[in-house]
């Protein structure tokens, strides 16, 4: 007979597995598969890949997820036509939330994947913390990794501010409250469109990552700067991703 003790050990290692996040990833590119996975294990979540959106749909319907990251165009089926069938079903995941992912840069292309029912897009290839950043958005009981070379330059920021690590801790405690009022300010400029807006707000900002040794700021800042000036459209994307870098910033300074 099996000891009530060893029975409550594989009780909290089942509850334990159930606890972990699941985000089904449905990309035809085994290397993107293997990236994706790596990176969504960092962050404490299990990666299940699928090969194409049919296998995606098939897999949907028989397990749980608690997120979805489809490529946009797969073999079989795409990444908006595999989402639609899930969406179309009875199951619990036709409410999971799905992120597109595409080596495309148009903006219209964009738009009907959001349209399709997608969260939000990321542009491949995509950089670790900008997936990473991303995936909290949709999931903040997920971890960033313990490695904070990935976000900070310690040794920048002491040089900025001549060797104190007082004073860097009190210019990233003021980052930390920008970057706390930063949403809001993002969502009204967004509202009207304001490219001068954004671009002087970018510029604000990369003053702030700099003093604060914050390259991982600065790289995001950079990347939405020349989304910003390589077109007419409106940066969405690139905005989402800025947004998200912020936020994943924002809780390491928290």
């Amino acid at each position: 007979m099996r000891r009530h003790s060893d029975i409550r050990a594989d009780e909290d290692v089942f509850n334990a597995r159930i606890a972990v996040p699941r985000i089904l990833v449905a990309d035809d590119n085994p290397l993107s598969l293997r990236f994706f996975a790596e990176a969504i294990g960092q962050v404490g979540a299990e990666c299940i890949g699928a090969s194409d959106g049919r296998q995606a749909a098939v897999m949907a319907a028989a397990e749980p997820f608690d997120l979805f990251l489809f490529d946009a165009r797969m073999p079989q089926l795409d990444g908006a036509s595999a989402l639609r069938r899930i969406r179309a079903g009875p199951g619990p995941e036709r409410l999971t939330p799905a992120l597109a992912t595409t080596a495309s840069n148009d903006a219209e292309f964009h738009r009907a994947l959001r349209s399709a029912g997608f969260e939000a897009v990321l542009v491949k290839p995509t950089r670790i913390q900008t997936l990473h950043a991303m995936l909290l958005q949709y999931l903040p009981e997920l971890r960033l990794p313990h490695d904070r070379s990935l976000w900070f330059d310690d040794p920048q920021a002491l040089r900025t501010s001549g060797g104190d690590a007082g004073v860097v801790g009190a210019l990233r405690a003021l980052l930390h409250q920008e970057l706390t009022a930063l949403p809001r300010e993002l969502g009204d400029i967004a509202a009207t469109e304001d490219r001068a807006g954004l671009r002087d707000r970018l510029h604000r900002l990369a003053a702030s990552a700099g003093f604060c040794g914050v390259p991982a700021l600065t790289t995001a800042i950079d990347g939405l700067q020349r989304t910003l000036d390589a077109g007419q459209d409106w940066p969405e994307t690139a905005l989402d991703e800025f947004r998200a870098c912020c936020a994943a910033i924002n809780r390491l300074l928290g």
